[in-house]
């Protein structure tokens, strides 16, 4: 009871408030130029990784996957991206964007290849089709070069892989000037789903700006996804490994079944007053998991119930930000049956610690096109904390608008 009291709690306290959006700029954003072409890249330095002794990045008491792939010690490319708009007419327009991720790989990948088309429709109602990222939440699309901060959020990395880039159609219609409510249907090749076997979201957002200057943006979605031989794809998949050579690899426990997810989230902005202007981001989500984990020999029946939240104080002055993000997670996993014990231990369920993730961090806006940032963390995911330095650069720019 205390649980599902707390649960709710967590989700609905962004829907007592409004909110501004953090992020900046958006892949694939609308334009009233017929066509338009940007670049953005982020480079970045840590003094040591967030990995544990076997190399690997499984935050203990979650099924991991996706793109939630480790700090790295040292410097490296956050990732680099060329995204393009084409409007053919008032009512089409065209989508693309490549982009490379610090995943070990270097590959080059499709995040973006589609067309929306607004429908002669009374209120404005927009059909979009083809290779997506989804508008549920701003967390479901990570990038270090236009995002805040360097690192995706802990529940981003637990609950949905990080970041989301998958085939999918999407109904989004505005009510109103300040609202919209949607629909996405998805292939499901992102975690915690399994390609071909589907997940679905329907999400409501809000934005406004008041006489006095406060701005809100905020909204809320829940998400169904289904798996069916799930493997961990950031180690397991098809022969593909974002593993590196130094890497223990785990048991490749695999899991069947149903997850439903659902969350809310906020972004306030005060006033400037005196050059100065505060602002408050936060977001929770839960999510529940319900099927079956095994491995060659074993198998368990499996539920779990996690939850998580992330919230993020700030300060601007000028061209600078200081912000603080706390996050933590909350897991709960039962594992019944003869393999239970097993597969818990080697799935990395079994713990009684509660993830935690402290940030400080200084951003500067050297210029319109150049950014700098500077962090301290104090992560205490894994079962041994850590500290570490981060220091960043980021530009975004773009290249041809007509």
């Amino acid at each position: 009871m205390i649980r599902s009291l707390t649960s709710v709690s967590l989700l609905v306290l962004p829907l007592l408030a409004f909110a501004h959006g953090e992020e900046q700029h958006q892949h694939g954003e609308a334009s009233d130029n017929k066509i338009t072409v940007g670049a953005a890249a982020s480079i970045g330095w840590n003094s040591t990784g967030a990995a544990d002794s076997n190399g690997l990045w499984r935050i203990p008491g979650a099924l991991m996957g996706g793109h939630a792939l480790p700090a790295q010690k040292g410097g490296r490319v956050d990732d680099a991206s060329l995204w393009g708009n084409y409007r053919l007419n008032e009512r089409t327009q065209f989508n693309a964007a490549v982009g490379v991720h610090n995943d070990g790989s270097a590959k080059l990948e499709l995040e973006n290849l589609s067309v929306d088309y607004q429908l002669p429709t009374r209120k404005p109602i927009t059909l979009s089709a083809g290779m997506l990222e989804p508008e549920f939440s701003p967390s479901a699309h990570h990038h270090p070069s236009t995002d805040t901060f360097a690192n995706s959020t802990l529940m981003a990395d637990a609950f949905w892989g990080r970041s989301i880039h998958d085939k999918g159609v999407r109904v989004a219609g505005k009510p109103t000037e300040h609202t919209e409510i949607g629909v996405e249907a998805w292939n499901g090749d992102f975690f915690p789903a399994k390609s071909a076997d589907g997940a679905q979201d329907v999400y409501a957002k809000f934005e406004r700006t008041t006489p006095k200057g406060w701005a809100f943006n905020g909204g809320a979605w829940v998400m169904q996804a289904q798996a069916s031989n799930r493997s961990d794809d950031r180690y397991f998949d098809g022969g593909h490994s974002h593993a590196s050579a130094t890497t223990t690899l785990p048991v490749d426990v695999k899991f069947s079944g149903d997850t439903t997810l659902a969350g809310s989230w906020l972004d306030v902005a005060a006033p400037t007053k005196h050059g100065i202007q505060t602002g408050l981001r936060y977001e929770a989500a839960q999510t529940q998991s319900s099927g079956k984990l095994f491995d060659a020999t074993h198998q368990a029946n499996y539920d779990s119930d996690h939850l998580a939240y992330a919230v993020t104080p700030r300060v601007t002055y000028g061209k600078l930000q200081l912000s603080y993000r706390l996050e933590k997670l909350s897991l709960e996993n039962k594992l019944t049956g003869n393999g239970a014990q097993i597969l818990g231990e080697e799935a990395n369920l079994i713990t009684d610690a509660n993830p935690k993730r402290q940030t400080v961090q200084a951003n500067w806006q050297i210029n319109k096109n150049f950014a700098g940032r500077v962090a301290y963390t104090k992560d205490n995911t894994l079962a041994e904390a850590d500290e570490r330095i981060s220091v960043g650069l980021t530009w975004q720019d773009t290249l041809y608008k007509k």
